[in-house]
C-alpha cells in the first residue's frame, strides 16, 4: 500500500514520522507536478508514503519522468551514486532543538545509537545556515508565492479560508518585487553554502520532527507548533535537496518517532538503499498494522534506470591501482560474484599497471568479478579510458545474468599467460607478489 502527498516544507515527512511509516521526498522536479494544486509552485514536491522503503521506491520509479507540461520538471542528470559510501559519514547538527520534548530527545539518542551500531560516523556541524534558510519560507517574501497560488480565491471568497491560513497568505501582499529578488538572492547564497557543506558527507541526519502535539494543542497554537514541526524540514526544498523520512522507534509514551536523511539533489536512490538497510536493522513493526518487518527481504538486484552495472575483473577491483577511475565517478560496488563457467583469465604482457584479459570460451571456468553501478552519464568517460586490447562488452554471470564488463580482443592474448586456475585476479596478484618477495630474499 502507498499514498501520495505533497511536500513543500515537510508535509511528506512529518506525518510519516507521526505514523511509523516511510516518507519519500524526492528531488525537486523528479516527479511531475502537472495537475497538482500548488502551495509554492517553485519548490513543491509530490511525496510518497509507504510502509517500507522498497514500496516507496517502486512508486517513485513509476512516477519518475520528465514532463514538458510541468515548467519545473527536470531531466535526471544520471550522475549520482546508486549507494552511499562504504565508510558512512553523516553530518548531524551540533545543537539540536526539541522545544522541551524530553521523550523526543531520548528517542533521537536511541536512533543515533542504532546508527553507530551500523558503523556510521557522525560529525557535528554548525546548523545556523540551515535555520536561516528555513526561516525564509514563512518569515520572508516566500510567503507571497503561497499568496499567488490562492490569489483568485483570496480575492473572491476570503471567508472560505481557515483563519490561520488566511492570516499567513494575506502577508504575501506586504512585499515588493524588490523584496522578492533580494529573497531569491539570499536563498541561492544559503543553498550554495548548504550544498557545499553537505558535499563532504554522505547525508545529514536529523529528527524528522523535534516534537509532537495533539490536535487540540495544534488548534491553540497552530502557527508556532507547525513551525516547530518544520525545524528540520523547511529548508530542504529551498536548498534543492533530497530527503527520506524513516521510522526510528517509539517514545516512552508509545508514540512513533522518526529520523530523516537529507542529501544532495538526485541522491534519492542512494538514500533509499540506506533506508532499506536501516529498516532491516531496526526491525520495527509496519506502520499501525502490527505486522513485523519481513525478515531476509531481498531487494531487486537490477541496477536503477540511472546506472549501468559493470563487471570488473582486474586493475579496477577494490583496492587495485585503477579503482579510482570508478570511485571518482560516483560508481559504487554492489556485489562480488563470479562469471559463468565459460571464461578464461589471462595476465596480459607488458601492461602498466598489470592488467588481465577476460575471454569467453567453451572450456572455461568461473572467474571472480566485482559488480559496480556506474552513473549512466559517467559511463562514457569511464569507457574512454580503457586501453587496447581491452574493451567493454557483455559478460555472463554464474546466475545467468548478463552485465557490461571488460573483455579482451583475441590479439592481446597471443603472448598472455593463462591464469584461470587462480580463480581471479586478486589471487594471482597475491601469488605473484609472494614470488617476488621470495626472490628478493
Amino acid at each position: 500500500p502507498f499514498s501520495l502527498g505533497t511536500d513543500t516544507a515537510g508535509s511528506g515527512r512529518v506525518p510519516a514520522t507521526f505514523n511509523n511509516i516511510v516518507g519519500l521526498k524526492p528531488t525537486k522536479g523528479r516527479f511531475s507536478n502537472y495537475g497538482l494544486m500548488p502551495a509554492c509552485k517553485s519548490i513543491d514536491c509530490i511525496s510518497v508514503f509507504a510502509l517500507t522503503v522498497d514500496d516507496a521506491e517502486v512508486v517513485a520509479q513509476v512516477l519518475e519522468q520528465f514532463d514538458v507540461r510541468d515548467s519545473y520538471s527536470r531531466h535526471h542528470p544520471k550522475t549520482a551514486p546508486a549507494k552511499l559510501s562504504s565508510a558512512l559519514n553523516f553530518a548531524i547538527p551540533k545543537t539540536l532543538q526539541f522545544f522541551g520534548d524530553v521523550q523526543a530527545e531520548q528517542a533521537f539518542q536511541q536512533a543515533i545509537a542504532q546508527l553507530k551500531q551500523m558503523n556510521v560516523t557522525l560529525t557535528e556541524i554548525d546548523f545556523s545556515i540551515f535555520e536561516q534558510l528555513a526561516a525564509q519560507l514563512y518569515q520572508g517574501t516566500w510567503v507571497a508565492e503561497r499568496t499567488v497560488a490562492v490569489e483568485t480565491l483570496l480575492e473572491q471568497c476570503p471567508e472560505a479560508f481557515d483563519p490561520t491560513v488566511l492570516d499567513i497568505v494575506q502577508q504575501g501582499k506586504n512585499y515588493t518585487a524588490l523584496d522578492a529578488y533580494k529573497a531569491e538572492y539570499l536563498k541561492n547564497d544559503l543553498a550554495r553554502q548548504i550544498q557545499e557543506l553537505l558535499s563532504e558527507f554522505d547525508a545529514l541526519v536529523v529528527p524528522t520532527s523535534p516534537t509532537i502535539h495533539t490536535l487540540a494543542e495544534m488548534q491553540q497554537q497552530p502557527i508556532q507548533y507547525n513551525s516547530h514541526f518544520g525545524t528540520y524540514t523547511n529548508f530542504t526544498n529551498l536548498a534543492d535537496l533530497s530527503a527520506l523520512a524513516l521510522p526510528a522507534g517509539f517514545r516512552e509514551d508509545g508514540l512513533p518517532f522518526g529520523i530523516s536523511l537529507i542529501a544532495p539533489a538526485w541522491h534519492d536512490c542512494a538514500l533509499a538503499d540506506f533506508g532499506r538497510q536501516w529498516q532491516a536493522h531496526v526491525q520495527l513493526p509496519l506502520g499501525a498494522t502490527g505486522r513485523p518487518y519481513p525478515e531476509n527481504v531481498k531487494s531487486i538486484s537490477a541496477p536503477s534506470a540511472q546506472h549501468i552495472r559493470v563487471a570488473v575483473v582486474g586493475a579496477h577491483l577494490t583496492g587495485m591501482p585503477l579503482n579510482f577511475q570508478l570511485s571518482t565517478r560516483q560508481a559504487v560496488h554492489v556485489e562480488t560474484t563470479k562469471t559463468s563457467a565459460h571464461y578464461a583469465l589471462y595476465a596480459l604482457n607488458g601492461t602498466i599497471p598489470p592488467k588481465p584479459g577476460l575471454a569467453r570460451q567453451s572450456n572455461g571456468q568461473e572467474i571472480i568479478v566485482e559488480l559496480w553501478d556506474v552513473p549512466t552519464a559517467r559511463f562514457g568517460e569511464f569507457v574512454a579510458e580503457i586501453p587496447t586490447p581491452l574493451g567493454m562488452g557483455n559478460v555472463e554471470l554464474s546466475d545467468g545474468r548478463w552485465v557490461k564488463g571488460f573483455i579482451c580482443e583475441p590479439y592481446g592474448l597471443a603472448d598472455a599467460e593463462n591464469i584461470s586456475h587462480f580463480g581471479g585476479w586478486r589471487a594471482y596478484i597475491q601469488h605473484r607478489n609472494a614470488q617476488q618477495l621470495q626472490t628478493t630474499h
